[in-house]
C-alpha cells in the first residue's frame, strides 16, 4: 500500500529547483569557509581577524587609522564582536589603537607592520584559492554565477 505524501514535502518542480540551489549554495558557502578558516590558520588568524586586517589595511585614511564602527560596517558577518576582534588583534602585536588627534574621543585603529606582512601574505593564499576554486567553469561562466548571485541578493536593479 503507497503511502501518501504530506503536502508539505509534496514538492512542485519549481520548489524543487528552489530547494536544491539553496542547499547547493549551503554546500558551497560551507565548503568555502572551511577553506578560508584552514587558510587563515597559515597565518595563524580566524576569517573574522583577516577581514578586519583587510577594513584596517584597504579603508580610506587607513594610514591614520580606522574608526571601530567603521570596521564593523565592513565586516561581512554582522554578528562579530569587532572590539573583541581589534582587542585580539592589539594583543597579537597586528593592530594598534590611538586617540583621534581631531576629535580626543574617538579612538582609530591602525594596522602595524607585522599586521600588514601576514594580511599581504594571506591575500596571496586566498587570491590563488579563488582561481582554483572555480576551475570547474569557464570566465563566461563565474561571470554569470558572479551575476545571477547578485541579482538572488539583490534584486535586478544591482545585479550589474
Amino acid at each position: 500500500m503507497a503511502t501518501a505524501v504530506p503536502p508539505s514535502l509534496d514538492a512542485s518542480p519549481e520548489l524543487m529547483t528552489a530547494r536544491n540551489a539553496h542547499i547547493n549554495v549551503l554546500i558551497a558557502s560551507a565548503q568555502i569557509n572551511d577553506e578560508l578558516d584552514r587558510l587563515c590558520r597559515v597565518e595563524d588568524l580566524t576569517h573574522a581577524q583577516y577581514m578586519t586586517l583587510f577594513v584596517l589595511c584597504l579603508s580610506e585614511g587607513a594610514d591614520r587609522g580606522v574608526a571601530t564602527g567603521v570596521i564593523a560596517d565592513g565586516l561581512l558577518n554582522r554578528a562579530a564582536d569587532t572590539t573583541r576582534l581589534v582587542d585580539r588583534l592589539v594583543k597579537a602585536g597586528l593592530a594598534e589603537r590611538a586617540q583621534d588627534p581631531s576629535d580626543r574621543r574617538l579612538v582609530l585603529v591602525k594596522v602595524t607592520s607585522e599586521g600588514r606582512r601576514r594580511f599581504e601574505h594571506l591575500t596571496e593564499l586566498i587570491h590563488d584559492y579563488h582561481l582554483r576554486q572555480w576551475a570547474n567553469l569557464s570566465t563566461d561562466e563565474v561571470e554569470q554565477l558572479d551575476a545571477l548571485l547578485k541579482k538572488a541578493i539583490w534584486g535586478d536593479e544591482l545585479a550589474t
